[in-house]
């Protein structure tokens, strides 16, 4: 992507921002597309809905027509937030594209990554495209639909100055990682006790509440490495070369990642997964996948609260 700012601006971007953005008739970048020319928001403006799908959707929705969605738009290329304030990348085009197929539109709001949860579980919102990796605590608490399989990949200043090639060359130093995310609750504390079995200090964690926040702790030098999705990493190491390099040798914990509905949703669920599955059907999911580079991501099935560890 020709966006040689983007990193940079994010967090300015982020403070000019409306709270909601409606990403029916605006959104797309024009910088990713797919084999055939479109970008992801064209090719996910351009689908038609399917009776099947919209006969899942729960009557509630149906009479308002629309869906309201959040997300934490400081994740790209999976979330974020373009010049106009639009809320952009892989994920919004996904939720347009299955909102399509439903026959309603969609409304995104903005909210910190650590408080989504909480807000779909309390019904402020119909659903969660955030980038969530599926586990069991969380699906004993809300439904999570599949549509794409990440893993957890670090990055590091430009040049691996601290010659980080494997897990236990992060003993010692300090790692960040977003507040909330799988890579803080589960992949930074699974770090500390490799390290602490091979006799070496334990990483410092450095947790910050947003993602930006993350990559300048990087970027600055506060932190030596940072953990995050497999997505963000290549994307961050290929958008910014001159600041950043990806750590290609390790990918820990490859998992699911879905679509957050609460567990009392009326059947939203289960439209959402019809709705994913009507996409890869056609063609439309793959295309929009390959738009954005994410095509290493995808997945054969959409599956409802899949069996996963925690």
């Amino acid at each position: 992507m020709k966006r040689s700012l983007l990193a940079a601006a994010l967090v300015s971007l982020l403070a000019l921002t409306s709270a909601c953005t409606n990403v029916e008739g605006g959104g797309a970048t024009g910088s990713n597309t797919a084999a055939g020319g479109a970008s992801g928001h064209e090719l996910a403006q351009a689908v038609q809905a399917d009776a099947a799908v919209q006969a899942l959707v729960p009557a509630a929705v149906k009479a308002k027509g629309a869906l309201k969605l959040v997300t934490d738009p400081t994740y790209a290329p999976i979330d974020f937030t373009d010049e106009q304030g639009n809320i952009v990348g892989l994920e919004p085009d996904l939720a347009l594209a299955v909102a399509k197929k439903m026959g309603v539109t969609i409304t995104i709001d903005k909210a910190d990554f650590n408080g989504i949860l909480a807000g779909i579980e309390a019904k402020r919102y119909d659903a969660s495209w955030a980038a969530f990796s599926i586990t069991a605590e969380r699906e004993q608490k809300v439904s999570m639909v599949s549509y794409m399989r990440g893993g957890t990949s670090v990055l590091v200043k430009k040049g691996n100055a601290a010659q980080v090639q494997a897990v236990l060359d992060l003993c010692g130093k300090t790692v960040a990682a977003q507040t909330g995310t799988t890579q803080a609750l589960n992949v930074l504390p699974s770090f500390e006790q490799e390290c602490a079995q091979a006799g070496k200090d334990k990483p410092t964690s450095l947790l910050l509440p947003q993602q930006d926040n993350v990559n300048q702790a990087v970027a600055s030098g506060r932190a030596q490495a940072l953990l995050a999705d497999n997505a963000l990493v290549g994307y961050y190491a290929k958008l910014q070369p001159d600041a950043f390099t990806s750590v290609d040798a390790i990918l820990v914990d490859p998992s699911l990642v879905g679509v957050v509905t609460a567990q009392d949703d009326g059947g939203l669920a289960k439209a959402f997964q019809a709705g994913i599955q009507s996409l890869m059907a056609d063609g439309t999911y793959a295309k929009i996948m390959e738009s954005w580079n994410m095509s290493s991501g995808t997945v054969d099935k959409s599956e409802l609260n899949p069996t996963v560890g925690s």
